[in-house]
């Protein structure tokens, strides 16, 4: 067993180390404002209002895991522009092209679009170099067959977030591609829900405010912190190959080994043996199932 004041040390440099790390507060908060303006616009469209688009983050900016972008990349910002119309009535070309006509109708907007295009999913927004800043928006509609995921064992308050969304590989198809990012970060949420709450209302205490008026990024847990340094330990070690794993493969497995330990230190040596038991062989696939979709493969390219 370690000596106490060593492990103290070691769970001291861990965070400081993962603190080093951490986007600016600022930047969560131009994050932000950037997407509201974005919605904001969608919904003061006479075509699109009646659906009423909701725009939402997704990802480590949703999940508490951002990190720092390397020297020459920018922060990338993943947001859900999700419309209240049923799959029967629109295909993912009409919904997509419909997001993207919204957007090049603002002066501003129609010359920050990169590729003019659109990508194979998303509309991206690229701000001016000085932000070092890009907002993808991905269109989505509400998976009305979420009781599927029910059947599978998920629970319905995190199937029932489920969406489609488009892909231009995929226009050709019946089969709309399925994901459900709401419940996601419901589900990572709730893996370290004690923690959490805990040290919310520590800030509450601490700045005098109510505890439901801490915003969520102040906040930062030991898998938080754990998945920002496993991260970066991917990012200094594969520097870009193609066979690194994705960041939602680290996140999942590193959530999965989680048990609300309050000390980062003992988090890490505790999750790490355990992450590997994270990845099933299904007849020779190897899969990190997506929890809340146990259909969807995050280790399908990897």
């Amino acid at each position: 067993m370690l000596q106490t004041t060593k492990k103290t040390d070691l769970n001291a440099l861990l965070n400081d180390l993962a603190e080093e790390l951490d986007l600016a507060e600022s930047a969560y908060e131009e994050a932000k404002k950037r997407y509201d303006a974005v919605g904001k616009w969608l919904n003061e469209s006479e075509a699109l209002a009646p659906y009423d688009p909701k725009i939402f983050p997704q990802g480590s900016i949703a999940l508490g895991t951002a990190i720092k972008p390397q020297e020459g990349s920018e922060v990338d910002v993943d947001a859900v522009c999700l419309l209240k119309i049923k799959k029967a009535v629109t295909t993912q070309q009409r919904l997509k092209n419909a997001v993207g006509l919204r957007l090049k109708e603002h002066g501003v907007y129609k010359e920050m679009l990169d590729p003019k295009d659109g990508g194979r999913r998303c509309w991206t927004l690229r701000y001016a170099d000085e932000a070092k800043f890009h907002l993808d928006i991905l269109p989505a509609i509400p998976d009305e067959d979420f009781e599927r995921l029910v059947a599978r064992g998920v629970p319905r308050d995190f199937a029932k977030t489920a969406l489609y969304i488009t892909d231009k590989t995929q226009w050709d198809t019946a089969d709309w591609p399925k994901t459900n990012p709401e419940g996601y970060v419901a589900w990572f949420r709730g893996r370290m829900k004690v923690v959490f709450e805990q040290r919310r209302f520590v800030i509450a205490r601490e700045t005098k405010a109510q505890v439901q008026d801490v915003p969520e990024y102040k906040v930062r847990t030991p898998l938080q912190r754990a998945v920002q340094l496993l991260k970066q330990h991917r990012d200094l070690k594969f520097k870009g190959d193609d066979d690194q794993p994705i960041s939602i493969i680290i996140t999942t497995l590193a959530a999965q080994s989680y048990n609300n330990e309050a000390d980062l230190f003992e988090a890490l040596r505790n999750m790490l043996p355990k992450m590997r038991a994270g990845v099933e062989n299904r007849n020779e696939v190897f899969w990190v199932p997506n929890p809340v979709n146990p259909d969807e493969n995050f280790a399908d390219k990897w």
